[in-house]
Formats: structure tokens, sequence, C-alpha cells
């Protein structure tokens, strides 16, 4: 198991003018690589819902961006790959400098695979989710196979595969718990 999620966002008063804040986001050994993280004001639509307006984002981890406003903001972190996920809800800038650890908000679940069927897909739902391929069914996080980060706010989750076959999507666990900055094995 390895440290999760040590991205910190940094709003420090910037040098650059007509812009009160820098937001730094440096690159983590733990992130999954090619991230990206956004800023929306808050309510508004997140990455890849109609209607989606950023205030800025960083297509790439490490990247420094410029901000005027203190916000509050909510910030939506983004693996590469996969699906975006609420990180914050209604974070602000004080005066100064500011950090925010992603870690203390999100965490990440790795299904193994060992002695299940070769996968199209993962996916990590709510424990009351139908499943892929079902009405209703919404996932948290995706990826296309075993052994990946799948990147997730703190909470309880269902995890589902969709096997290579064909065959109808399968729970492989339900109600686990993800903590913040923790990585959560399936099976244990």
């Amino acid at each position: 198991m390895r440290p999760l999620l040590a991205l910190t966002i940094l709003a420090i008063a910037s040098r650059a003018e007509g812009a009160d804040f820098t937001i730094a986001v440096p690159p983590s050994p733990a992130l999954p690589k090619g991230g990206e993280v956004a800023l929306v004001a808050p309510g508004q639509p997140g990455p890849t819902n109609k209607g989606y307006q950023p205030i800025l984002k960083s297509k790439e981890v490490g990247q420094a961006l410029d901000l005027a406003d203190a916000g509050p903001f909510d910030i939506y972190y983004t693996p590469k790959g996969g699906l975006p996920v609420l990180a914050v809800a209604k974070w602000k800038v004080a005066k100064g400098a500011n950090e925010l650890k992603l870690g203390s908000h999100l965490g990440t679940v790795y299904v193994r695979g060992d002695e299940l069927p070769r996968t199209a897909a993962v996916s990590v739902t709510a424990t009351d989710d139908p499943g892929p391929g079902e009405k209703g069914h919404v996932a948290i996080q995706t990826v296309g196979d075993y052994k990946e980060d799948l990147v997730v706010p703190d909470g309880f989750y269902a995890v589902w595969i969709v096997p290579a076959n064909g065959a109808k999507a399968r729970k492989v666990a339900d109600k686990i718990r993800v903590l913040a900055g923790r990585q959560t094995v399936v099976p244990e």
C-alpha cells in the first residue's frame, strides 16, 4: 500500500499583475499521473457536465495558475482517464498563503483482480447503485483494468466489474469504507 494524494494546492499573494493569488499545484508521487484540477463556482456544474464553466483549471499537475478572486470554489480532481470527483466544496482562500491537501478529502480504491475474471471495466459506485448497464447507474469513478487506483471522496462505496466476455456486471465489494488519504484494497 502506498501513501495517497499528497497533492497540495497553495494559494499565495501573486506577483503577477492583475492577479491577487497564484494557485500552485505541485506534482505528487502518490497521485495517479496526469491528473488535473478545476475550480468552479459553488453549486455550478463540474467537469463533463453540461454548462461547465471553470473559473480556472490546470491541465497538468505542477502548473501554476493565477486567481483574482478569493472564492469560495468547488474543487474537482480528475485523474488521467478517470471521472472528475468533487474534492472540496466551497473552499475559500484567506489572505496570505493557503494550503489545501486534497489527500485530506480523497482516497483510492485498488482492486487486485486476483481470482476475478478478465475485466472490461472496474467501477466504484454508491452502495445502492443498480450497477453498470442498468437504468439509474452512476459511476463515481471507473478504470479499464485491475490494479489501477480509483480516486473517490471519503465515504462508503460498492465496487463493480464488467467482465471482458460480455457477461453481466457483478458487484465484487459492497459498503467498503474509503478513508481520505488512504488506499482501500479490494478484496481485503
